[in-house]
């Protein structure tokens, strides 16, 4: 019997944890996914963002992902290239953005950033957003 309630504990807490990954209206993150997200995160609070423009750009673990993870590696690619002074391909990664999701916006406080602020502006009126 204990082992029973044990066995039926976990598979609870499995669940559980299965039910914290997937939004409700979504598919389920994969472990490839998330570490691919966490790698681009950590290498853009470093300010390698050389990197985080690569590995965005090339990651298909990344541009599969699930929508909420696909538009902040995005964004982060977007605001790596504003960072590194690249204007155009900036601009390009925002198009890419609003293209696949045309409701996005940024928070306020992004918004007012010197270096992206005006280009994601200018590509959402571009966008005829």
């Amino acid at each position: 019997m204990k082992l029973y309630v044990a066995l039926v504990g976990i598979a609870t807490c499995l669940n559980l944890v299965s039910c914290a990954q997937r939004p409700i209206d979504g598919p389920a993150v994969t472990r490839a996914q998330s570490q691919a997200i966490e790698e681009v995160r950590l290498a853009y609070e470093a300010g390698r963002y050389a990197e985080v423009a690569q590995r965005v750009g090339l990651s298909v673990d990344l541009q599969t992902a699930p929508p909420a993870l696909h538009l902040e590696a995005l964004k982060l690619q977007a605001f790596s290239y504003c960072l590194l002074n690249d204007t155009g391909r900036c601009k390009q990664s925002f198009n890419r953005l609003l293209n696949r999701y045309p409701t996005f916006d940024l928070a306020a406080a992004e918004r007012q950033h010197p270096m992206w602020g005006p280009v994601f502006q200018q590509a959402k009126v571009d966008a005829g957003k």
